[in-house]
């Protein structure tokens, strides 16, 4: 088992790159807002957001089809690569073709035709993912993950950069916006195009056989995943939809004044989930309970103080435009909380091959959130998505709750309930890893076995 240490040291080093995506995610939000307003804000996100559903999609699962097959395959790499890069142009293509022709007349309609315009030339660029994709899971088929990192943070960083210079020109909207992503994620595409020539991928023949099998094994296990990403995303789909974009805007202003919450969030997911895998299930179970209580503790101090700082901070940081977001964001404060806790039990299932729980639990709540959101929408706008999505959150946690009593460990709400000791380590963990930084010498507390 990794000693505290270890796992901690895991934790900051990962930590410290999701502060950077975060930072890059928040300074975009706040030059869109800005720059934007809401109307313009909820037309850029409703955009994009469709966009990456879309691919998402459609794709199945491309990255990890690839990843698997890459290491498993037996044909050279170049055959194996061209495959894959014609198998996901066809899908990429038929998401082109739903966007074009399906989302840009239902969600767009009353959009200006520069808009629609700028949208359906970013709607362009799902080929560009693809490539990105295939590229950067036959790299971590060889397990080289320099380039692959360096991509992630580009494309936001470079894109916030190019943001914020139109901004302090006074040109930033939602057309320009596009367009520069657009213009950037090409650029990049280019540079795809020579790390492919440089590793010699392409000029195999196309393997009709490895598509098919391709096909079949990433259709299994994508069902779970379109649902999951709809069930995430529904809340925003639906106001897309059926509401002005100034209502989306100002909701998805909500959600990234709650940011740095999620980036803690994720940071226990990553970091934590190999202690969940491929374990006894005593050992996962006692692992289970100390993430838990520990992350109910740094999320409930940070939700807390968040919580203060939220009625200033949006209308001071985003602009008095959204003030209109400040109840939806402390109303959706809880949602993350309960969200890192189902995550735990999720990744504890996974762990022990029980993926299957990932479809049925994501799919009961696409379906309760569209439900919910009938209700309380036309009664409470943007507040009643709000609690749609703190209820969902809550049904999610339910049961993978459930699930993991019956199949993992019969554990009890006390259970979960954090203790003084739990507080007491996080603390000297904490310290410890100060008093590091300081001095450069080994952490000698909170270093517990």
């Amino acid at each position: 088992m990794l000693n505290k240490q270890v796992r901690f040291k895991g934790f900051v080093q990962t930590f410290g790159s999701q502060i950077i995506i975060m930072c890059v995610t928040l300074l975009s939000g706040i030059l869109l807002a800005r720059g934007l307003g809401a109307e313009g804000r909820g037309q850029y996100i409703a955009i994009t957001m469709w966009s990456n559903i879309l691919y998402w999609a459609l794709s199945f699962g491309i990255y990890q089809t690839v990843l698997y097959y890459w290491k498993s395959y037996d044909k050279p790499k170049k055959v194996i690569f061209t495959t894959f890069l014609i198998y996901t142009l066809f899908f990429c293509a038929l998401a082109i073709l739903v966007a074009e022709l399906v989302i840009v007349p239902l969600v767009m309609a009353d959009y200006n035709q520069e808009v629609l315009l700028a949208a359906r030339i970013y709607f362009l660029g799902i080929i560009y993912v693809a490539f990105s994709d295939v590229l950067m899971a036959s790299l971590a088929g060889d397990e080289k993950f320099g380039y692959s990192n360096m991509l992630r943070i580009a494309v936001p960083g470079l894109t916030t950069c190019v943001m914020l210079v139109l901004f302090l020109m006074g040109e930033l909207n939602s057309v320009t916006g596009l367009y520069s992503s657009f213009i950037i994620s090409t650029c990049l595409f280019v540079l795809n195009l020579l790390k492919i020539k440089q590793n010699k991928l392409i000029g195999g023949k196309v393997d009709w056989k490895l598509m098919w099998i391709a096909f079949k094994y990433g259709s299994k296990s994508h069902g779970g995943s379109v649902a999951g990403i709809a069930s995430v995303n529904s809340t925003q789909m639906i106001l897309s939809v059926f509401l002005p974009p100034s209502a989306l805007g100002i909701y998805s202003t909500a959600q990234s004044s709650i940011t740095p919450l999620n980036t803690i969030t994720s940071t226990i997911g990553i970091t934590l989930q190999p202690m969940l895998t491929a374990e006894e299930r005593t050992i996962v179970h006692k692992r289970v309970v100390e993430i838990i209580r520990k992350s109910i503790i740094v999320l409930g101090v940070c939700s807390c103080a968040l919580a203060l700082l939220l009625p200033f901070a949006i209308p001071l940081v985003y602009g008095p435009e959204f003030k209109a977001a400040t109840i939806s964001a402390l109303i959706l404060l809880p949602s993350v909380m309960f969200n890192s806790v189902s995550n735990t039990y999720r990744n504890a299932l996974n762990g022990a091959g029980m993926t299957f729980i990932n479809t049925k639990a994501e799919v009961i709540v696409l379906i309760c959130t569209a439900g919910l959101l009938y209700v309380f929408l036309s009664r409470m706008h943007l507040e009643g998505a709000a609690i749609v999505t703190v209820i969902s959150s809550m049904i999610r946690f339910l049961i993978f709750y459930t699930e993991y009593r019956k199949r993992i460990f019969r554990i009890t709400f006390l259970t979960m309930v954090p203790t003084w000791k739990d507080a007491k380590a996080i603390y000297l963990t904490s310290r410890g890893i100060w008093n590091n930084k300081l001095s450069r010498t080994p952490i000698s507390k909170g270093n517990v076995q």
